[in-house]
């Protein structure tokens, strides 16, 4: 890797902040950076004070003139990218009614194009009904949200964000003229659902702090201000979120935190719109719900009874209590069922077995069980049953790491799967040039850690490698393709993914072992996960990954071993975690509480994540190549926290190496909106891993 000329990066001012905790002072330079007004900055970011965006802006100047020398590598990865993607597509039907509906992308467009017709009619008979291009027009950040069509098919709500704040705002167009009418609705969480009458829809309405807090109804060609409130949560730890069962029966209200739900319903056939408790919330029980018509019944997945891994149990439909609930299929630790669904004769289950998806059908008339099995090392698994309950047919969704998406049709009552759709790549791909593996790593505490990883047949051990990693909330890091990957395999890297706790990708417990006083197995998993790569000979010099809650997992293992990486990637990254779980008045502190813990409330919550919160553990150390990437309106972890980090990290660190902060101020969470500005993100990240270990060819300083 070059190094970067003797110049002097910016340097941020230190102002002292001090607070007092438990009687603890913690004093901060960088708080300054923090606007105290960001709740504007979210929808406006002009309002930015002055100081604040000159920083930025310096350190965006910093960035850019540095790494300008990647402008042809990034370029080429670029095409290289795009060249892998079908950029002429289109999605499979799916049948509604006597509509049939699906997706297309063409050359040169950001967004999709909503297409459909009408049965005997076929897929070259369809109207555009919805272009999201069009809709964009005007906008210097635009993300569509969703679009869902009332249950006549003649009204389409359709929702985006034009700040990259998440703020939704929602539209509702004439789908035989194609005319938007006047209504809008504005800072929604961009869902909703249409009542059966068709005269209006129900959505999701943010609070000043980007909570989903309440539920509201919104007349067809009314007034913004004469929606009406449906519920309020008051619990500021609470989150809502909008959905309907598949038969459209009943709209589901559901109310959670990392811990706890609550199910509220509306059944839709009765007169009047009462939405109605399912079952009362009790702390550490969760449950989800979908409704068997045929049956009277209510199918519900939930952890009740210590069910770790979840089961599904079922209850009458006017017996909703826990105590009315029984087993309809038991608790098996170790198989985590991660999702449901009911169709007019089948019950659809998905599972996760040592990181190994399945699904099965069950059949409602004799309960008799199905598996649908794949029979590669490593790969994932979805399902889509569509939008008719009477379905039989569901669409499985497949690839690995080295195999492009496959899509089956499965016929659920002949159990027979039959390939509808694979995943073309333009530029050419051949899955025997690729080698795809399992291994596992011994962490501190003995567990077994899976690694997935991606190689070239003829990639030679001890290669430079990507480490990703993510380690939060449970979620499971997917071990398919990505066309992207290719460009720094093909290079002669190693890709793999750490399945670290703080996941789901081995059952529930897994991901309870990585949480409040259990983190830092997280990141010792992930250390545990790079030095057996070293160790194996797998990997030389390794880099390492990760997004947002996993851009904490990247600073605290910088923090921890820098001497083992030879460059990191942090994009949006949480790393600035005890301010940020201290401060009650941002959009996700409260709910955050029982993810990371309280330490407002309890010391040895303070303690804990003082130990290991990346910012507040920056030592006089030397640290790897490092590029930090942030969004100005972001509302879930906020532009100031890899400012902040980035600014004490220069005041800190010693060697050479560089460290570069790229804000992007027309963006949030997700970076930057559109197809084929996403590309040109990874590949400005992938052309930063590649130039840190001499992997680029002609790049040059400046």
């Amino acid at each position: 890797m070059n190094k970067i000329k003797k110049i002097s990066p910016p340097k941020a001012k230190k102002i002292p902040f001090e607070s007092n905790h438990h009687n603890n002072k913690l004093v901060d330079q960088y708080h300054w950076i923090r606007d105290d007004n960001w709740q504007e900055v979210l929808h406006s970011p002009k309002v930015l004070k002055k100081e604040i965006r000159d920083y930025i802006d310096k350190e965006n100047q910093w960035t850019d003139r540095h790494l300008s020398i990647l402008s042809s590598d990034k370029e080429q990865i670029y095409n290289e990218i795009k060249g892998r993607i079908k950029e002429e597509d289109s999605s499979l039907p799916q049948k509604d009614g006597s509509w049939f509906y699906f997706s297309e992308t063409k050359k040169g467009k950001e967004y999709s194009i909503l297409r459909r017709f009408k049965n005997k009619l076929s897929i070259n008979d369809s109207e555009i009904f919805h272009d999201w291009n069009v809709e964009s027009k005007g906008y210097d950040y635009f993300k569509p949200g969703g679009a869902s069509y009332s249950p006549d098919h003649s009204l389409l709500s359709w929702s985006f964000d034009s700040k990259g704040s998440e703020f939704f705002s929602i539209k509702i167009k004439n789908l035989e003229n194609k005319k938007n009418f006047n209504d809008i609705v504005n800072n929604t969480d961009g869902s909703m659902v249409w009542s059966l009458d068709g005269e209006g829809f129900y959505f999701i309405k943010m609070d000043e702090n980007h909570r989903p807090s309440s539920l509201w109804f919104h007349k067809v060609n009314t007034k913004e201000d004469e929606d009406y409130e449906i519920y309020n949560e008051e619990d500021t730890g609470y989150f809502l979120s909008l959905s309907e069962t598949l038969n459209k029966r009943f709209l589901i209200l559901s109310i959670h935190n990392h811990e706890t739900s609550e199910v509220r319903v509306i059944d839709q056939k009765k007169a009047i719109k009462q939405l109605e408790l399912f079952t009362k919330r009790r702390h550490g029980i969760e449950y989800s719900i979908e409704h068997d018509q045929e049956n009277s019944r209510f199918i519900i997945l939930t952890n009740i009874n210590n069910a770790v891994d979840y089961k599904i149990m079922e209850t009458e439909e006017n017996s909703l209590g826990h105590d009315k609930w029984s087993d309809f299929i038991p608790h098996q630790e170790g198989v985590l069922i991660t999702d449901f669904s009911c169709l007019k004769d089948f019950i659809i289950v998905q599972e996760l077995k040592d990181g190994i998806p399945s699904i099965s059908s069950i059949n409602k008339k004799d309960n008799s069980r199905n598996v649908i099995k794949f029979n590669e090392e490593v790969y994932d698994l979805d399902f889509n049953e569509g939008c008719e309950y009477s379905s039989n047919t569901i669409h499985i969704y497949y690839s690995s790491m080295t195999t492009p998406q496959e899509i089956y049709e499965y016929d659920l009552e002949e159990k027979k799967k039959v390939i509808l759709k694979k995943q073309e790549i333009p530029s050419g791909h051949d899955s025997n040039n690729y080698i795809t593996k399992r291994v596992f790593a011994e962490s501190k505490d003995g567990k077994k850690i899976p690694i997935s990883l991606i190689k070239r047949v003829d990639t030679a051990e001890n290669s430079p490698t990507l480490l990703y990693g993510y380690g939060s909330y449970g979620i499971s890091i997917s071990p398919g393709f990505s066309a992207s990957r290719l460009s720094l395999v093909d290079r002669g890297m190693v890709y793999a993914i750490a399945h670290i706790r703080g996941g789901m990708d081995k059952g529930k417990k897994w991901y309870q072992d990585g949480k409040k006083r259990n983190k830092m197995n997280t990141f010792e998993d992930f250390i545990a996960s790079a030095l057996y790569l070293k160790k194996q000979n797998i990997s030389g010099d390794i880099s390492i990954h990760g997004g947002s809650a996993g851009g904490l997992l990247v600073g605290a293992s910088l923090n921890m071993r820098p001497d083992i990486f030879k460059s990191a990637v942090a994009e949006v990254p949480f790393v600035d975690v005890l301010n940020t779980i201290l401060d009650d008045t941002l959009p996700l502190t409260p709910p955050e509480w029982e993810e990371w813990g309280n330490p407002i409330k309890n010391i040895e919550d303070y303690d804990y994540i003082k130990s290991y919160s990346p910012y507040d553990n920056i030592k006089n150390q030397d640290y790897p190549a490092l590029l930090v990437t942030s969004g100005l309106t972001d509302p879930r972890v906020t532009y100031w926290e890899a400012t902040k980090w980035v600014a004490k990290l220069r005041d800190k660190k010693t060697g050479t190496n560089p460290l570069f902060l790229k804000t992007y101020t027309e963006a949030g969470h997700g970076g930057m909106a559109g197809r084929y500005n996403q590309i040109k993100e990874i590949s400005f990240t992938y052309a930063f891993i590649l130039w840190s270990h001499d992997l680029l060819k002609g790049s040059t300083t400046s």
